[in-house]
């Protein structure tokens, strides 16, 4: 419990007030407990005052708006978002600032950092708590977590980071969407190694430019004022805000495939598995990942920096790094026989690009592709990813990819323009029927082929209108496989 005045003396209005000991904090009518704060926020599909009354009916004690409500028992507070993540953090004692945190941006790769950082901590013997796009760890076992936000909303990413100091991790990562950014959800948290994974277009439905869409990725290294930050430097974007960070006098380290950086990786294909060459300060390391992609390679190598900011020897990182397993769904290879399939998230067009160029220089025989874009998200990527496919692929699958509220056949009409509509090129809505077509076919060629099922990865769902129908590619592969 703690009192009102200690956690909100921002509050001039509380003055107003008998002070009270508050039991819980929420944005959620629906989750108030007797006792509880309710924080009544505009929200981009609903608004926080339309849900007071419902908050006062459940017992909270206080009622805070963002905009003036009549309603005396109602404190005003028009700047509540930006106050709101200290209101948590002194709630939860400030988590972020006992443990040591690791938080990851990027159009792609935030994932994979976020559990090989945790997972090489582990190896190390520190305990690390995450929180990401495919699961969650409290203290130390995974639960899978597929519906929840990149980035929870502050109470409750100040939530786990206090339940993970409780369960006696000193450490913790998570992942930083441009939303979440954006939106704040990570005000008021305090960020030791702060990283950019990559970037590209993504997100334009929100955003509107590329420009917004940067800006909103900036707020990680400019606003939340990191110990350090880490950048990957392959992207315009990674080199610019490298060079204003250094500018500024911040601490940063550069990581690169290509350009000479800080932390500079190159690669050599094993049968199965790449064998990273690592330069840095300290030396050249070399060790073997269980990937085909030096991209996720990349996001590896960003946690790997991390580490060894901290104070551990890289070859000691790097030992642990060879025994990573990658999360689901990120290039995962699954065998069916004489023809090798990668189930992917890749669902931009810069992570469609690196999956099928790393497959073909990777692999000999000819390549599959199986994509669609989903309903409601960034339309203007949608032809971009068709030429892509098209471009890298001896065959492309055109078929949905969550659809929502859109007109799948709209959908997959917007994603033709970008391509030549070549012979190579199938549309086959139906996502099952996609995949036994392709099989069929991959197995009527006596040379070996290659399929990259791209765009769902992790998920075992797909959204159709307002519903989630079960679907999961990988164990509909296998299962059409088999028969």
């Amino acid at each position: 419990m703690k009192k009102a005045k200690d956690l909100m003396p921002e509050l001039v209005d509380l003055s107003n007030f008998v002070d009270c000991e508050v039991s819980s904090l929420h944005l959620d009518s629906r989750e108030v407990k007797d006792g509880g704060v309710f924080f009544a926020v505009n929200g981009i599909n609903q608004n926080g005052m339309d849900f007071i009354q419902e908050a006062k009916s459940k017992g909270a004690k206080l009622i805070i708006s963002e905009e003036l409500v009549e309603d005396s028992s109602v404190i005003h507070c028009s700047n509540l978002k930006k106050l709101l993540g200290k209101f948590t953090s002194r709630f939860y004692s400030n988590p972020s600032e006992e443990l040591t945190t690791f938080c990851v941006t990027g159009t792609n790769g935030k994932t994979t950092a976020v559990e090989a950082y945790s997972s090489m901590c582990s190896s190390l013997g520190k305990k690390c708590g995450y929180l990401s796009t495919v699961g969650k760890s409290i203290d130390g076992v995974k639960v899978k977590d597929p519906y929840a936000l990149t980035t929870p909303d502050i109470i409750s990413l100040n939530t786990s980071l206090y339940e993970m100091l409780l369960n006696g991790a000193t450490h913790a990562a998570f992942e930083a969407s441009s939303h979440g950014l954006d939106q704040g959800r990570l005000s008021g948290v305090s960020v030791d190694y702060a990283v950019l994974t990559s970037f590209s277009q993504d997100h334009l439905d929100y955003h509107k430019s590329i420009e917004s869409y940067a800006k909103a990725k900036s707020i990680l290294f400019k606003d939340l004022n990191p110990m350090t930050s880490i950048v990957q430097i392959d992207s315009e974007f990674g080199r610019n805000l490298y060079q204003d960070l250094l500018n500024e006098g911040a601490e940063v380290f550069s990581i690169s495939l290509e350009k000479e950086s800080d932390y500079l990786a190159s690669f050599r294909k094993n049968k199965n598995s790449l064998e990273v060459s690592l330069k840095s300060p300290y030396g050249v390391s070399e060790f073997d990942l269980n990937t085909v992609s030096r991209f996720i390679a990349s996001n590896v190598i960003c946690a790997m920096v991390a580490l060894n900011l901290e104070g551990i020897k890289i070859d000691k990182i790097a030992e642990c790094a060879s025994n990573i397993a990658f999360p689901a769904g990120r290039m995962e290879s699954i065998n069916i026989g004489k023809d090798i399939c990668y189930v992917d998230y890749a669902h931009t067009p810069e992570a469609l690009k690196h999956s099928l160029k790393e497959i073909k220089n990777f692999h000999g025989g000819e390549i599959w592709c199986i994509f669609g874009c989903g309903g409601n998200r960034d339309k203007q990527k949608r032809p971009i990813m068709g030429q892509i496919a098209e471009h890298y692929s001896d065959h492309v699958v055109i078929t949905d990819d969550n659809p929502r509220n859109e007109d799948s056949k709209k959908i997959i009409k917007e994603i033709l323009k970008g391509t030549k509509k070549s012979k190579k090129i199938k549309v086959i809505s139906n996502r099952r029927e996609a995949i036994k077509f392709v099989l069929d076919e991959m197995s009527k060629r006596k040379k070996m082929n290659v399929l990259l099922l791209a765009g769902k990865g992790h998920e075992d769902y797909q959204i159709i209108g307002s519903r989630k129908n079960r679907f999961d590619d990988k164990e509909t592969l296998i299962s059409l496989a088999k028969n």
